[in-house]
């Protein structure tokens, strides 16, 4: 605000509002001449203009970073950066995005582009946002690559239940790498689950099958 709200600043917007001095500009407002929006808009045009210019450079040396990077022979990830070839690329294991999740491209320092979903908490603030860049999934890949999610089943902790869950998954040709469960004294288990799919369709036939398991109170995709 004390950037903003200057003399110098108050004075070049009731200029450009054509108006005589600072209390005509108020009255304006006040009689609904201009809107206290309008001169909101006016009064940070120059810190935004600013702080996008800032944003382009950031992105752009981004870029230029990313290029000096050495090259890979082979994209492991099955996600591509359009207009940039062999490049290091990485799936973030803080949200583990699979095939037909919502991505977008993060710019490391010194180790390639990392690539989260698009709700991912870990890029929302401003100072990632300016090192976001598009990324697109290689469809070709998607059907044959494997790519590990971790699930939280919740039900009623009975005797045979993990057995039950464990055949349900092993029914969708789903592989597991690693289980773990657990018991509260009101009889609720919860069996985290570590699996192998193709993509977001692989991953919703799984939790549809564990949930005609009886006794099952939910099933849900868990970010780290």
């Amino acid at each position: 605000m004390k950037e903003i709200l200057t003399a110098d600043n108050i004075k070049r917007v009731v200029e450009k509002f054509n108006f005589m001095n600072e209390e005509d500009m108020y009255a304006a407002v006040g009689y609904n001449g201009i809107t206290a929006l309008q001169v909101a808009n006016r009064l940070t045009e120059k810190s935004r203009r600013q702080r996008d210019r800032e944003q382009e450079a950031n992105i752009s040396d981004a870029v230029t970073e990313l290029k000096s990077f050495p090259s890979v022979k082979k994209r492991e990830s099955g996600v591509r950066v359009s207009g940039i070839d062999n490049l290091l690329i990485r799936l973030s294991r803080c949200c583990n995005p699979v095939p037909g999740d919502e991505i977008v491209g993060f710019i490391t320092k010194g180790r390639g582009v990392s690539v989260h979903r698009a709700d991912c908490t870990n890029i929302n603030s401003g100072d990632a946002r300016a090192r976001l860049i598009p990324v697109e999934w290689e469809t070709g890949l998607n059907d044959r690559k494997e790519y590990n999610v971790e699930i939280e089943i919740s039900g009623y902790d009975r005797r045979g239940l993990l057995n039950e869950v464990l055949q349900a998954v092993n029914e969708t040709k789903t592989n597991i790498s690693a289980v773990s469960g657990k018991s509260d004294r009101n009889k609720v288990a919860t069996i985290m689950m570590s699996i192998a799919i193709h993509n977001v369709s692989h991953l919703q036939k799984v939790v549809d099958r564990i949930k005609q398991i009886p006794d099952i109170y939910s099933v849900r995709r868990i970010m780290n």
